[in-house]
């Protein structure tokens, strides 16, 4: 039994019936360091943990502990030792102290001896030497032949001990009071350690020979052959614990067992195994069990042949001539001269298997042709005859797919995966539709009737090469897979597994760069040139507008109609009412090309040419994102609006637009993302009462300098903070002064259709809150001078502004809950209640009655600009 310190699985539920607590469970575990000393020990019921649950590593031991690990050794396992609790030779090893079956049994056997005449000193810390020297005792050697007695016996003890390897990763002094930790192993090394008789024809000691069973292989065939029992050195473990090691197993197999958290290993052939050891599938393994019972495996560990020497994906292996393979450009020898035959290629956990690694470079392809699943699937090269070669290799299948739904109960995947149920899979927390995914089977894994969908990693990043069959992406070449197109230049959310590029989706330009012209003037051309450029206005996806010139449409310079060359373009096609992408060039002219299918400039799907297209919020049937840019002409004006925007229009516009449009996919639906809708027999925009905004003056509206000209400013308070807004006018409006409310809306750089607040204007009213509900869409009660008292409806889209009106200044909070009831003013002469005006409330809807505006005097609940104080009945106080 040799390199039990490897041992990588311990089955612990034997352990139960020897110890209350198993090594991994210990809350100290993280101090001890001879972790497989202790797990092995503890497993075995040799040494205990503490009713606390720890293990208390740096404890010493006393000589009556050591005598009963001793004990627990010699008898199996077993600690019961009542048998032995007669009278001891021994005065302080009394009748009843708890050691006392312990160290009779280790004294009847030549075991221990007494520290001083007739005492044993039980409670004496015991040190390495003599913890060895009882070890060395049961390994069969003698203490009077061996010179483990008289003056010189701690030397001989600690010479014997390092020749056996008892100390082997023993770092504390062996002079002194042993450690409990390196107590464990000092006994593990000991169990491993052969086992020796004295002979009288040699005079000396000579190795115990025993008959174990190994397994031979049919040289044929490296999963056939059979067991044999075969002569080996007897060691301590098999002398006392009855542990033996079957030495050189190929674990082809790892299987939960069903409805148990325990696994059967190379088709059932070793059961009830505590531990998933699948990591070590392919190579060869020592297995090591108790009692020569398959059902008990204490521990399954690599032979000391066997090493990995390479892991990686299918789709990096190539054959590099007859004795060699390659994995991700490094090359492996191999075990036979002729790679097609003799190189064992095992399929993961089904106990079968191929040989030759042109059976998995066959399935993968050529490069430009390459299967994705077959790219996908994981492989491991092993050496497992320690020759420095490769001769095993471990396969296991995988595909890929894109997620396409997502369910309650259950996740479909496209390229053959289909539909994976939640409870007959381990899937990732938070899948999601479009992510890409590999599926391995439940087949191919260790795990109980589970398949597997991990997420795979997505890399965005430009192509800056292309040749046959290959991509260079971040510098690196990689091969393509089946029907992947990919473009130099272009940019790509990409999936590379294994340096294959198994999926790209090219990403899109977005609507940012589109501009739509409303108008054209004549060409300008260049003096003694064909070329020139246009003059257009343009609008942009930000809502701004400016007149710019055009000097390229879709590469090529623009020359007059009539000058029109094969290397100019003619001017007439930069025509109005159309969207075009575009570029700034450095003589800040424009590149343009026209929104076709052929420039779809990343939007999924695009239209034009549509007539009447537009109806009752929709666009040639689909609706609008909110966030869409949508670009509205008519003979009078042209606006860049919002989605939402349009889907505030009224049912009862019918405006005739023609249309075009691009697309965006959601779920499954397709929303109009950008679009430009144009009707010059129309003299303006539709609007509605949804695209009016409102702001508070915080100062008087003045003059001032916006791009070289005189606008009319506005600072003001919003729902989104402070603003200072400019009207394409220099003439401001009336009564337009700090305190008092706007209402505007917004036409790309500039304000329009201001309304100001300065007294009761319509639709406006300076009112006293008396009753709210606190609730969206809820009721508010007010009194007004115009109005009277009264009860209205909030808008489902009812904005609030929360002001200072003492100090005219915004006040961050902006929601229902910031209403206030009005104060209570000056008592009249009336015996009915008066309160103070404290809130600007904005009255419209399609039946004029709802409250589209709240703007709330949160301080003093006093509106500078409108001190009315109102009766109850909504007369005012004179």
């Amino acid at each position: 039994m040799k390199n039990l310190k490897k041992v990588l699985a311990l089955v612990l539920a034997f352990a139960c019936a020897f110890t209350m607590f198993a090594g991994a469970a210990f809350t100290d575990s993280a101090d001890i360091k001879a972790t497989e000393a202790v797990d092995m020990l503890t497993a075995l019921g040799v040494i205990d943990g503490y009713e606390d649950g720890s293990f208390k590593p740096e404890a010493t031991i006393t000589r009556a502990e050591a005598a009963k690990m001793i004990y627990t050794i010699r008898n199996g396992g077993n600690d019961n030792a009542s048998a032995f609790e007669g009278s001891s030779v021994f005065t302080d090893v009394y009748k009843g102290h708890w050691a006392a079956g312990y160290i009779n049994f280790c004294y009847a056997n030549g075991i221990v001896d007494g520290k001083a005449k007739n005492a044993f000193k039980p409670d004496d810390k015991v040190t390495g030497t003599e913890l060895a020297k009882m070890l060395l005792i049961c390994m069969g050697y003698q203490a009077d032949k061996s010179g483990l007695t008289g003056a010189a016996w701690s030397q001989k003890t600690n010479g014997l001990a390092s020749q056996n390897g008892l100390y082997d990763d023993v770092t504390a002094s062996v002079s002194a009071a042993m450690p409990r930790q390196y107590a464990a192993q000092i006994m593990f090394n000991a169990l491993e350690a052969d086992t020796v008789q004295w002979s009288s024809d040699v005079n000396g000691y000579e190795k115990v020979k025993t008959t174990g069973l190994e397994w031979k292989e049919n040289p044929n065939d490296a999963t056939d052959g059979s067991w044999v029992n075969v002569e080996k050195n007897e060691t301590m473990g098999k002398k006392w614990m009855k542990l033996d090691t079957v030495e050189n197993v190929l674990l082809s197999s790892v299987k939960q067992e069903s409805g148990k958290s325990t696994f059967n290993l190379n088709n059932g052939a070793y059961t009830k195994v505590e531990d998933d050891c699948s990591a070590l599938l392919g190579q060869r393994v020592n297995i090591l069990l108790k009692d020569n019972d398959k059902s008990k495996v204490y521990g399954v560990y690599a032979n000391d042949d066997s090493k990995v020497v390479a892991t990686g994906y299918a789709g990096q292996l190539e054959l590099d001539g007859s004795e060699k393979v390659k994995m991700d450009g490094t090359s492996y020898k191999l075990d036979s001269a002729d790679n097609k035959k003799g190189n064992l290629i095992l399929t993961a956990n089904t106990n079968t298997y191929k040989t030759g690694f042109d059976t998995i470079v066959k399935a993968v392809g050529e490069k430009g042709n390459m299967d994705k699943n077959a790219a996908a699937s994981s492989i491991k090269l092993i050496d497992n005859d320690g020759d420095g070669k490769v001769d095993t290799a471990l396969h296991t299948p995988a595909k890929v797919g894109k997620v396409t739904a997502v369910s309650k109960s259950s996740v479909t995947v496209n390229n053959g995966i289909n539909t994976v149920k939640f409870d007959d899979a381990e899937i990732y927390d938070g899948i999601a539709k479009d992510d890409y995914v590999m599926f391995v089977a439940e087949a191919n894994r260790s795990s109980e009737d589970k398949d597997s969908i991990t997420k795979l990693d997505v890399t965005s990043a430009k192509v800056t090469g292309t040749r046959t069959g290959e991509a260079k992406v971040n510098d690196e070449w990689v091969k393509l897979a089946k029907d992947v197109k990919v473009e130099s230049g272009n940019s790509y959310d990409m999936v590379i597994v294994g340096g294959v590029l198994l999926f790209a989706d090219e990403t899109k330009s977005v609507s940012k760069d589109i501009l739509y012209i409303s108008g054209t003037k004549e060409f300008d051309g260049y003096a003694g040139e064909k070329y020139g450029t246009k003059e257009v206005r343009a609008y942009f996806a930000d809502g701004s507008n400016k007149t710019i010139k055009v000097s390229k449409l879709a590469g090529d310079k623009i020359a007059k109609k009539n000058d029109v060359g094969t290397d100019y373009a003619d001017e007439a096609e930069v025509k109005a009412g159309q969207m075009y992408t575009y570029s700034k060039l450095s003589d800040e002219t424009y590149d343009i090309e026209a929104l076709s299918t052929k420039n779809d400039a990343g939007y999924d799907k695009i239209v034009t040419g549509k007539v009447n297209a537009y109806s009752k919020q929709k666009i040639d049937g689909l609706a609008p994102q909110d966030d869409a840019v949508i670009f509205v002409q008519t003979g009078k004006e042209t606006k860049v609006l919002t989605g939402k925007q349009i889907k505030n229009w009224a049912d009862s516009i019918t405006n005739n637009f023609a249309a075009a449009y691009g697309t965006k996919e959601s779920n499954g639906i397709d929303y109009v993302a950008v679009a430009a809708l144009v009707n010059n027999a129309s003299e303006n925009v539709p609007g509605a009462t949804k695209d009016t905004l409102y702001g508070y003056l915080t100062a008087d509206a003045y003059v001032s300098d916006k791009d070289g000209e005189d606008k009319a400013t506005y600072e003001v308070w919003t729902t989104n903070g402070a603003k200072t807004l400019y009207a394409d006018t220099k003439t401001v409006e009336k009564n337009a002064t700090a305190g008092a409310v706007i209402s505007y809306t917004v036409n790309g750089d500039y304000i329009e259709s201001i309304k100001v607040n300065a007294g009761i204007q319509k639709g406006f009213a300076a009112v006293a809150v008396t009753g709210f509900d606190y609730k969206a869409e809820g009721e508010l009660a007010f009194v007004s001078e115009t109005l009277g008292a009264k009860q209205y409806t909030l808008d489902e889209d009812c904005v609030f502004l929360t002001v200072d009106d003492e100090n005219t200044a915004g006040v961050e909070g902006n929601s229902l809950d910031q209403i206030q009831l009005a104060n209570a003013g000056a008592k009249s002469t009336s015996d009915k209640e008066t309160v103070l005006t404290n809130a600007y409330v904005v009255i419209g809807g399609d039946n004029n009655d709802k409250v589209l505006a709240v703007i709330i005097d949160t301080t003093n609940n006093e509106l500078d600009a409108a001190k009315e104080l109102y009766k109850k009945d909504g007369s005012v106080v004179k």
